[in-house]
C-alpha cells in the first residue's frame, strides 16, 4: 500500500508559511527600526495611506486588537507625528484618524524598505512568481481579514 507523501507536516503550506513569516518578521524589524515604526502600527498605517481617512472603529477591525490596545497603538503613532486625531463633523462623538504629512512620508520609507525585504527573501522567485505568490497571499489573507486569532497580539 503507497502512501502519499506528497505533503509531509515539514511541507504542509501552513508550516511553510510559518518559517517564511518568521525569518520574514526578523528582516521587518531590522528595516522598520530606523524609521520608528513598529510591526504593530503597519496595518493601520498602511490602512491609513491606502484608503485615506478613518474611524476609530473601522481601524479596531484593520488592526484586529483590543480597543484599549488601539488608543495606545493611536496614541503612539500620534506622538511620534505620524497621525492626526480629528473629530467627525457629522458626529462629534465619532473620531477620525489620518495620516500626517510627516506619516506619509515615513509611510513612503517604509514602502521602500518592505519592497527591499521582499527582494531579498524572494530571490528565488522571477518577477511573475513573485506576482503569482502576491496574489495568491492576497487572496489567502481575505480569510483571515477583520480579525486575528484571539487573544490578540503583536503578530496580527
Amino acid at each position: 500500500m503507497a502512501t502519499d507523501t506528497s505533503t509531509t507536516p515539514r511541507q504542509s503550506s501552513s508550516v511553510l508559511i510559518a518559517l517564511l513569516a518568521r525569518g520574514m518578521r526578523r528582516r521587518i524589524e531590522a528595516v522598520l527600526e530606523p524609521t520608528g515604526v513598529r510591526p504593530r502600527h503597519l496595518l493601520v498605517l498602511i490602512h491609513l495611506g491606502t484608503g485615506g481617512p478613518a474611524a476609530q472603529q473601522t481601524l479596531l477591525d484593520v488592526a484586529g486588537v483590543d480597543p484599549s490596545n488601539l488608543v495606545g497603538l493611536l496614541n503612539e503613532l500620534e506622538d511620534a507625528g505620524l497621525i492626526v486625531r480629528s473629530r467627525d463633523r457629522a458626529d462629534r462623538r465619532r473620531g477620525v484618524i489620518e495620516l500626517s504629512r510627516k506619516g506619509r512620508r515615513v509611510l513612503d520609507d517604509v514602502d521602500r524598505a518592505l519592497h527591499a525585504v521582499d527582494d531579498e527573501v524572494l530571490a528565488a522567485l522571477d518577477d511573475g512568481q513573485r506576482a503569482e505568490l502576491n496574489a495568491l497571499l492576497a487572496r489567502a489573507a481575505e480569510g483571515t481579514a477583520g480579525g486575528c486569532s484571539e487573544p490578540p497580539d503583536d503578530a496580527c
